[in-house]
């Protein structure tokens, strides 16, 4: 079991594949929801051929971990089966809040030798055992003192495992494992190559945390998980209206909306606040202590980037353009069987599987 997950694992960071003329099913497993996105390869890109989402009851998963595997199971086949998805094999991802990502210089003799210098090094930075880990680094190049420069990636294994056996018993096959940072890095270069804004700093606003990764070359070069989402903002309304947890998610549903309480609106600003504030922290942090390219661009992906005005308070705490991401971008669709105006509903939410689709094919 532990050499099959590695080798699954070991595909994350192999780089945009290409599909082979099969169907491509990204799958993504959230704390609320579950997504699923199935492209078909069509010469040398490829076309969206299916979309869907069903959410999973409350606690279901906590904190990244599986707690109910049977609701998982249930849930992940009646998805296949509303949206008659027939694609059997799937890319996977872990969140953030499972791995450990950490960029290390090793001084190594020859490449031979790497992956023992960079497992040792791995001890130093991993909190917990690391016989439970799986591992895996992906080498970037080297640097001017001629030490080898790496992405190293620490899973759980226990999480890992969890997670594969749900999508197992569900019918289907993992073929790739990917993590949430690199499916929005993937999605990125898919859709944005040759945008010329220097380095791009993409925000992920989930259920549970938002994922926040800054993509420099072609190279992830900095991420970060903030414990903050949408459900931060649902828990918020409950609190100050007094309210149960799905009549909280209806307010927040309908602000903006006319006759919609005004509490709502306000909890909503403070909420774009918060997160205009850690996103332009991060983007300071990473202007402060890096030698790579300036920032010229931030992308907003996930349920929450949908609050009312968001956009406008990242542009200005960051001073930087700011604008919801579009993973259909580079990805074509059937007009007479997808409506355009359903592609827009749904990008932001998307997001994260349409960039595990991208990488599942070819794997």
């Amino acid at each position: 079991m532990a050499n099959s997950i590695l080798s699954k694992l070991g595909s994350v960071m192999s780089g945009l594949l290409s599909g082979g003329g099969q169907n491509l099913l990204g799958l993504s497993i959230g704390t609320s929801s579950i997504k699923a996105v199935e492209l078909t390869k069509k010469g040398s890109g490829y076309i969206i051929s299916n979309f869907g989402m069903i959410q999973l009851p409350e606690d279901t998963i906590v904190d990244r971990e599986v707690m109910n595997s049977v609701a998982v199971v249930e849930n992940i086949k009646a998805l296949i089966s509303q949206t008659k998805i027939k694609t059997k094999t799937v890319c996977l991802s872990l969140a953030a809040s499972s791995i450990i990502i950490k960029r290390l210089q090793v001084e190594s003799a020859t490449e031979k030798e790497l992956q023992d210098a960079v497992f040792w090094e791995a001890e130093q930075y991993i909190p917990f055992d690391i016989s439970d880990c799986i591992l895996d680094f992906h080498k970037i190049g080297k640097t001017a003192d001629n030490k080898y420069d790496v992405l190293l990636v620490a899973a759980k294994r226990s999480s890992l495992e969890a997670y594969m056996a749900c999508v197992e018993q569900a019918g289907l096959q993992t073929k790739v494992v990917d993590i949430d940072y690199f499916a929005l890095h993937n999605l990125f270069e898919a859709n944005y190559a040759g945008a010329g804004a220097g380095a791009v700093c993409i925000v992920d606003i989930g259920a549970s945390s938002t994922k926040i990764i800054i993509s420099s070359g072609g190279v992830t070069v900095f991420t970060k998980d903030v414990g903050m989402g949408g459900k931060t903002l649902t828990t918020e309304i409950q609190k100050q209206m007094g309210v149960g947890f799905e009549d909280a998610e209806v307010l927040k549903q309908g602000a903006g909306v006319e006759g919609a309480p005004q509490q709502v609106s306000e909890l909503m600003a403070i909420m774009s606040e918060n997160l205009g504030d850690e996103i332009k922290r991060t983007i300071d942090f990473y202007a402060a202590s890096a030698t790579d390219t300036p920032i010229g661009l931030v992308l907003l992906s996930g349920g929450g980037a949908k609050i009312p005005g968001l956009i406008q308070v990242v542009e200005q705490r960051t001073g930087l353009p700011t604008q919801m991401i579009n993973p259909f971008q580079s990805v074509g669709y059937d007009d007479k069987k997808i409506n355009p105006d359903f592609l827009i509903e749904i990008a932001p939410i998307a997001a994260i599987p349409v960039g595990l689709a991208l990488r599942s094919g070819g794997a």
